[in-house]
């Protein structure tokens, strides 16, 4: 089944702030926290849908990330604070795909584009009704 656009144009909006054990050597956020922020802020996303990880291991159906593509395209420093938008593009049989974009004020510092997908026990599952209907799909 081809990918479906989300109808429901919720974004959700996490705020973080670049904490001095984050930088690398160049006092920059390194780049493997621009992941873990990403991560909360889905599930930030999820949790705003009245879902959450847990909840899904529960039913015996995981959530699970397939694939991130991250571009930097301003540094982050010690202290700055900055939002993160995510909002949902489009759901697929199994899978869901993600936009997110880190800002600091206006400006742009980085964007993943984020596919995950519905697992059990033995491998994909389709997206589950109620997940569906509340996203929008």
């Amino acid at each position: 089944m081809p990918l479906q656009s989300a109808a429901m144009p919720h974004v959700q909006v996490s705020r973080f702030a670049a904490r001095s054990y984050e930088l690398d050597s160049y006092r920059h956020l390194n780049n493997g926290v621009y992941l873990g922020w990403f991560e909360q802020a889905r599930l930030d996303w999820l949790l705003a849908l009245g879902f959450s990880y847990d909840g899904f291991a529960d039913r015996r159906e995981w959530f699970v990330v397939a694939r991130t593509e991250v571009d930097f395209r301003a540094s982050v420093q010690l202290g700055d604070a900055l939002d993160v938008h995510t909002e949902l593009l489009a759901l697929g049989r199994s899978s869901v795909r993600f936009r997110q974009r880190m800002l600091r004020g206006e400006q742009l510092c980085a964007e993943a584009a984020t596919v995950m997908a519905f697992t059990g026990e033995t491998g994909s599952i389709p997206i589950p009704a109620d997940f569906r209907a509340a996203a929008g799909g």
